[in-house]
């Protein structure tokens, strides 16, 4: 597959990579978050998964946000991640290819961005990884070790959402805010809600 980013995303991309946000052990999954970012860019178009305002930044912006979860996945139980509301990938498809032995489920309940996650899925060519076209409500439970989203809901409300699929010491990683450069990240163990690691970006 021959890569040609947009240039601005491009542009974007290098000044990410310069910000230096991935620790030495990850640096090898820069060419395969380049191929998400061209798949995206290709996409957005079309089934409006980035809003035309943050086309110029989704490295910067949205990426980062994704790779500042990194460490805290890393700390953290993570044979089963599940993603809630997966939409354009942010944060599962970079943290899938940060922990390729890592087995995710990503629930999408809308038909065309599912269709999306599964060409990144090929494009990428990545394995250990289901797109599901459901609603979460429909779901079977998963036993997920960890649960990511990203401000799909209130803590109370995706801890209801979620509870029935997360193992017995599950863990949660959602952001609060909608504002992908402004955002808290919140981690949780759903067995202590009151229990919470924030870290502000």
């Amino acid at each position: 597959m021959v890569i040609r980013l947009p240039s601005d995303i491009q542009e974007d991309f290098e000044r990410l990579k310069r910000k230096k946000v991935l620790s030495c052990s990850f640096q090898y999954i820069w060419p395969k978050l380049e191929i998400y970012l061209y798949v995206l860019s290709r996409w957005s178009r079309r089934v409006g998964l980035v809003s035309r305002r943050d086309q110029a930044v989704v490295a910067t912006k949205h990426l980062r946000q994704a790779l500042t979860m990194i460490p805290v996945v890393a700390s953290l139980p993570n044979r089963l991640v599940m993603d809630l509301g997966s939409g354009a990938g942010f944060p599962a498809i970079p943290l899938k290819i940060a922990f390729p032995d890592t087995y995710f489920t990503l629930v999408e309940s809308r038909r065309k961005r599912a269709h999306f996650l599964r060409e990144v899925v090929r494009s990428v060519r990545l394995d250990r990884i289901e797109i599901v076209n459901e609603r979460i409500e429909s779901l079977s439970p998963v036993g997920a070790d960890l649960v990511t989203a990203r401000a799909v809901a209130s803590p109370e409300k995706l801890l209801a959402l979620v509870q029935r699929h997360l193992s017995p010491h599950g863990w949660i990683i959602s952001t609060l805010g909608k504002d992908a450069a402004h955002s808290e990240l919140l981690a949780w163990r759903a067995d202590r809600v009151g229990s919470t690691l924030g870290l502000f970006y």
